[in-house]
């Protein structure tokens, strides 16, 4: 697929690194945006109900609890699912790498980066087996994860160009 590169050219990708479990990441992250927008639509009758005398304290208070408990579970898995790698991929002249992972509200986004910019392995120091890798780059605070255990490395060389060494 022709997109464009780190210097505006257009330029064709090819996939080096595939996570299969970033679309089940995406459902449940679009789920648990439903889950608390319903519990947050059902507090305001239930506060009305309540105000009428028409439903004891109790149901307020396990309905606000839920809604609190909704949004806050929100929060955290997002954190969580908004920083798996779902694919790397790397330009045709090896001097572009692009990451697609999922934004807040469970679509796709896509960081275009150099390929100097990227910090292999080594310097990362995270250790081969471990089940999260850090994807970090020189230029940036924002540290994104990848997991080898359960995803797909379907270019070794290109992996190895991007990441250094693999042990």
């Amino acid at each position: 697929m022709a997109m464009k590169a780190a210097d505006g050219k257009s330029e064709e990708f090819s996939v080096v690194y595939r996570f299969p479990g970033i679309k089940y990441c995406r459902v449940l992250s679009r789920l648990k945006l439903l889950q608390t927008a319903t519990t947050l639509l059902v507090l305001p009758p239930v506060c009305y109900l309540h105000l009428q005398q028409q439903l004891p304290q109790a149901v307020l208070l396990y309905t606000a609890g839920v809604a609190l408990f909704a949004a806050v579970m929100l929060y955290g898995m997002s954190y969580f699912f908004r920083r798996i790698i779902g694919l790397i991929y790397l330009s045709e002249s090896g001097r572009t790498v692009k990451v697609a992972h999922l934004t807040f509200w469970g679509r796709r986004n896509d960081i275009y980066c150099p390929l100097e910019t990227v910090m292999t392995l080594d310097e990362v120091g995270d250790a081969r087996g471990e089940l999260l890798l850090r994807f970090r780059r020189y230029n940036s605070t924002e540290i994104l994860y990848f997991t080898i255990k359960y995803g797909q490395i379907v270019d070794r060389q290109k992996f190895m160009q991007i990441f250094g060494e693999l042990q």
